[in-house]
Formats: C-alpha cells, sequence, structure tokens
C-alpha cells in the first residue's frame, strides 16, 4: 500500500504543472515581496477590525485598503497562473479520489454481494 502511495505522489510532483507551480511560488515569493507583505498587513488590519463589526472606526476604509491590495496582488500574471495551475491540479486529485471511492465502494457491494 506504501508503494502505491509513493507512486502516485511521484506522479503527481513529477507532473509539469507541478514543477510549473512551484516555480511561480518562488518567483511570486520573491519578485513580489512587497505587494504580499502589504496585503498580508491589509488583511490582518481588516480581518481584526471586523470582529468587532460595523462600529469599528474606519472598517470599511480597510475593507477598501484590503480589497485593493488583493485586486493588485492577483492581477499579476504569474499569480494568476499559479492559481489556474493549482486549481488544475487540485481538480485532478478530487477527481482521483472520487475515482478511489467509486472503486472501494463496488468492491464493497460487491464482496457484500458475493457473501449473501
Amino acid at each position: 500500500m506504501e508503494n502505491i502511495v509513493d507512486d502516485y505522489v511521484n506522479e503527481i510532483t513529477d507532473n509539469d504543472d507541478f514543477k510549473k507551480l512551484i516555480e511561480l511560488k518562488r518567483i511570486i515569493d520573491s519578485k513580489y515581496k512587497n505587494e504580499i507583505i502589504s496585503f498580508k498587513t491589509a488583511e490582518s488590519k481588516y480581518l481584526e477590525a471586523s470582529n468587532y463589526g460595523k462600529y469599528y472606526p474606519n472598517l470599511e476604509e480597510l475593507r477598501r485598503n484590503f480589497s485593493n491590495k488583493k485586486k493588485e496582488l492577483y492581477s499579476k500574471e504569474e499569480v494568476r497562473e499559479y492559481f489556474d495551475l493549482e486549481r488544475k491540479i487540485n481538480e485532478s486529485i478530487n477527481n482521483d479520489i472520487n475515482e478511489l471511492k467509486e472503486i472501494v465502494l463496488d468492491n464493497k457491494y460487491n464482496n457484500k454481494k458475493c457473501i449473501k
């Protein structure tokens, strides 16, 4: 069983999309370091303030700033490509999991039929 899991992980990590995802992560972390810090700071301030609800002073301004920083970061070509690849890889993994579930359920159902 361990070999099957290792093989599956190797198959994913050897995939060109996964390699590109890792490379994009490196590029984004270095090229957009300041944008990431600004985004995370704005997010943190907004989330902290939102705990107090609409009565927090400048909540709307903090929300707008957070939204603007997010748009600024997420509009970068490498960031968009990163999220597209991540979505594609996750969809593939989810499809594999669903297929595995079906196989297990079919096996379980067929084994019960044989026992009766």
